[in-house]
């Protein structure tokens, strides 16, 4: 099957479409409320409901096993069906679900069971949005302008994953844990308003539609990912990425705040400092595309930025040394990180047809984020085995491995600009 990249006739600037500029407005202000609750969730079960720490593992578990079940039935269910719709009752199920935890609380009622049940509804909701937002975007822009929207959503997400911890942390200390979540509630409703005044409208399905093939339409949605060469490739590295991510969070923590006793202040500069550098890395994203192409941006920028990782197990001294490698580190490496993201959603838009993005898109997230829990208990287990100083020799290996798909060659040669990156591949098809 030849994959054909999708062009509009009038390719429009992703900073002067008006549609765009509401979805982002509207996405940014969620992805800080959303980090809001991740932050304000697990403090409520501790403070108001005194949860064990098996408890507060099983609340954790349940909002990321959406990632695994629920990406390759979301992403049938959205192909035929117009994702504007979705993203506003998404938003309001979720302004709904995290409102009720002040509410419930206030009059007495809040109960574990209630938070298992945000939990999980909330990281389904959470996937569904995700997949229907980046299957839309490619109707919001023209093709040439697909980077420079990509990396307005993911910095809005790295600005949300720097800010949203110190902003839960300020609130949390100010109105209380369940109470802070009312910001995440205001935050879904502006998305629902900022999508709800979207102009464009997607076709109607055709009224008479063939029975549906479900297995079929799976296997579709996986083909998508698996038999378009660059694509298989940057997932393999997104899988070994999102592990070796989850890993360091375990390390990090258990390194700074417990081994080290530098507390909860230094570790948070460090990933203030790691946020920063996705945002700037974010931004430099779409020049880094026009100027060397999607591969070689991809590539020659990880393979740069990898190498800050091997600042961890090699730094030592006072704590004031420490903290600023650490922080320079980290900065450094997800800088990196930020231009991969871009350089990833955008190609896959770009290779795969408009008719199976949904399913495509919920491939690769089923695919990428089904290593996180994995990466997280390997952490876990090191640690307790190696020690925590002898597992960050082990991080640097592991996000080096997660680089080495990107030298394939069908990822090296994609191209500047959409027309290029379609060459490349049907070449590498024949």
């Amino acid at each position: 099957m030849l994959i054909r990249t999708q062009r509009r006739a009038e390719p429009r600037s992703a900073r002067q479409d008006g549609d765009f500029k509401r979805l982002w407005a509207g996405d940014a202000v969620s992805q800080l409320g959303s980090q809001v609750t991740l932050f304000a969730l697990p403090v409520t079960a501790v403070t108001a409901l005194h949860a064990s720490a098996d408890q507060i593992g099983l609340l954790q578990a349940l909002y990321t096993v959406s990632f695994l079940l629920v990406p390759l039935p979301a992403g049938v269910w959205l192909e035929n069906r117009a994702r504007r719709p979705v993203l506003i009752l998404t938003s309001l199920l979720g302004a709904a679900l995290v409102l009720s935890v002040p509410i419930a609380n206030a009059f007495g009622s809040l109960g574990l069971a209630h938070l298992y049940a945000i939990a999980l509804l909330g990281g389904a909701g959470t996937v569904v949005s995700d997949i229907a937002k980046v299957s839309l975007v490619p109707q919001l822009v023209g093709a040439d302008q697909l980077a420079s929207a990509n990396s307005r959503l993911n910095v809005g997400l790295a600005v949300g994953g720097t800010a949203g911890p110190g902003l839960a942390g300020w609130l949390t200390a100010l109105v209380g844990a369940s109470n802070a979540l009312v910001l995440d509630g205001l935050s879904y409703l502006w998305c629902a308003l900022m999508t709800g005044r979207l102009r464009h409208r997607e076709p109607p399905p055709p009224a008479e539609r063939p029975a549906r093939d479900l297995p079929r339409e799976v296997r579709d949605g996986l083909h998508a990912v698996f038999r378009t060469p660059p694509v298989r490739n940057i997932a393999v590295h997104a899988a070994l990425n999102n592990a070796g991510a989850q890993l360091l969070n375990v390390v990090l923590v258990i390194h700074l705040v417990r081994d080290r006793g530098y507390g909860s202040a230094a570790y948070g500069l460090v990933l203030v400092c790691g946020g920063a550098g996705a945002v700037l890395g974010t931004l430099a994203a779409p020049r880094l595309i026009r100027t060397f192409g999607y591969g070689p941006a991809m590539l020659g920028t990880l393979a740069v930025t990898v190498n800050a990782f091997w600042i961890f197990p090699v730094v030592d001294g006072s704590r004031t040394v420490v903290v600023a490698s650490f922080a320079l580190a980290l900065g450094i490496a997800s800088a990196g990180t930020g231009v991969g993201g871009v350089v990833s959603v955008t190609v896959r838009q770009l290779l795969t047809p408009a008719g199976i993005h949904s399913r495509m898109n919920a491939s690769f997230r089923m695919v990428t984020y089904g290593t996180i829990p994995a990466g997280a208990l390997l952490g876990g287990l090191l640690v307790e085995r190696i020690g925590a100083q002898r597992t960050l020799w082990i991080v640097p290996l592991v996000f080096t491995t997660a680089v080495l798909p990107l030298w394939h060659r069908t990822v090296r040669s994609l191209g500047k600009t959409p027309a290029q990156v379609e060459r490349e591949v049907l070449e590498v098809k024949r």
